[in-house]
């Protein structure tokens, strides 16, 4: 369990680094409104950002999730895997939605505030040049002092637990479509059925496939949360408030603004974040030769059968990917 929460660790900076400039476009075009639209697609808002506020405009906020996602990954690697003895099958597809779904409520009280810090600080500066990661003109100079004055202004339920509603709402079904997907893409695209035997731009893809299906299932919430976390405190009463207000002045379409860019970061995150992972665990995670010797006894009978079941759970030791936030 240790190990994997390492593993998760280390590919979950890698792969936020790499999709990052996406997620900062995504945010962008989720929180704009018809009465103050700054974007007209997601290619507009690319060239405006990488023209007005140079290329480290993709990056405001990064240091909040870089390290977030990394916990983050760990803990829903941890968990997911350990969830697994709850089912005497682990492997069939109600068994990992279901571990996936544990996973993803555990780690929404984690996610949410560090969603929270991403997301405003994303937002400040827009248009604004930017100078080794600093404004001459900030809101919040930085993660801490984000958190620290949306505690001061709201409290914890209210001000830094803002929108957990709606990060639990979207990362439940996200993460319990998300391994079952994997499981169906290993199933069809690997020769033998499993996940080692796949060539790696098979496994490249297929985490980009999964990062959809989590993302398509919701992908709406993910809007709602990130319009309700960049609000000022007095526009939206509470989340239920944002969405109505949402479809009544912006209709159905405000749900699935940003999706473009949200898919095709699914790419590079999960090319750095599914190699990453899967070097390190097949690296540093591998059986010792002594943990198949065990002590002779005077039966036989069990012995055999205890090395035959080691060496089936090796055989089935799991590298599935994972999506970052």
């Amino acid at each position: 369990m240790a190990l994997d929460f390492g593993f998760g660790f280390v590919a979950g900076v890698t792969g936020t680094i790499a999709g990052y400039p996406f997620d900062t476009v995504k945010v962008r075009l989720q929180t704009q409104t018809l009465s103050h639209r700054l974007y007209s697609g997601s290619l507009d808002c690319f060239i405006k950002i990488a023209k007005q506020e140079s290329v480290l405009g993709f990056y405001k906020g990064m240091s909040s999730p870089m390290f977030g996602v990394a916990l983050i990954n760990g803990i829903v690697f941890s968990v997911q895997n350990f969830s697994k003895v709850l089912f005497e099958d682990p492997n069939t597809y109600a068994a990992l939605a279901a571990t996936g779904a544990i996973a993803g409520g555990v780690q929404a009280s984690i996610c949410s505030p560090i969603e929270l810090i991403k997301t405003r600080l994303q937002m400040q500066g827009i248009g604004q040049q930017r100078k080794l990661f600093t404004l001459s003109t900030n809101l919040y100079k930085g993660p801490i002092d984000c958190l620290n004055k949306s505690y001061t202004r709201q409290g914890f339920r209210y001000g830094v637990m803002r929108g957990l509603s709606m990060t639990l709402a979207r990362d439940i079904p996200s993460f319990a479509a998300y391994f079952p997907a994997w499981q169906f893409f290993v199933s069809h695209f690997s020769p033998t059925g499993k996940e080692a035997d796949m060539p790696m731009y098979m496994s490249l893809i297929g985490g980009a496939f999964t990062g959809i299906a989590a993302w398509t299932v919701s992908y709406p919430f993910d809007v709602i949360k990130s319009r309700y976390q960049a609000a000022r405190e007095h526009v939206y009463k509470n989340v239920w408030d944002c969405t109505v207000k949402s479809l009544r002045t912006e209709g159905w379409r405000v749900f699935t603004r940003g999706f473009v860019p949200c898919t095709i970061r699914a790419i590079p995150t999960n090319a750095f974040t599914y190699p990453v992972y899967a070097f390190l665990k097949q690296t540093f995670d591998t059986p010792r030769d002594d943990d198949s010797i065990i002590t002779t006894t005077t039966t036989t009978k069990p012995v055999t059968k205890l090395q035959s079941s080691s060496s089936s759970l090796t055989e089935k030791q799991s590298i599935t990917p994972i999506q970052s936030i």
